[in-house]
């Protein structure tokens, strides 16, 4: 992992827009399992910038001005793909937050075992762990 200013990155941290962040960072912690790791504010309160991490990933959120939401645009923008160590577990976390998931975890032909969900402005989430007899 690179270092910046005392903080691991891993070399690639999506940033993901949202039109409310601190709802964005409740969500993603209650549904997904994304722990704060940094938060800026302007002198007014606003976040200005924030970051969340589960495990090793690091996505970047924030909120600017005029941004609409994929749910707002009718349109998915973004997909974002996260390994980790449970899939079921993590489906019934996210199931039991209100997260719009696709369906239940299946297991897919190349390797993984796999869910999809949406956040609530529209955000496309994907979530995966290896099979234990996955062949590379």
């Amino acid at each position: 992992m690179t270092h910046y200013g005392g903080l691991g990155y891993p070399a690639l941290c999506p940033y993901i827009f949202y039109e409310d962040t601190g709802a964005a960072m409740e969500f993603l912690e209650r549904a997904f399992g994304f722990q704060e790791r940094l938060v800026t504010k302007d002198d007014e309160g606003n976040f200005r910038h924030v970051e969340m991490e589960r495990g090793n990933a690091v996505v970047m959120i924030g909120s600017p001005p005029g941004h609409k939401s994929p749910n707002h645009l009718g349109q998915v923008t973004v997909g974002i793909y996260v390994h980790v160590n449970d899939v079921d577990d993590l489906f019934r976390q996210a199931k039991a937050a209100g997260a719009d998931v696709d369906g239940e975890p299946k297991d897919e032909a190349y390797g993984v075992r796999s869910f999809g969900a949406r956040d609530p402005e529209g955000h496309q989430w994907w979530f995966s762990q290896p099979l234990s007899d996955a062949t590379s």
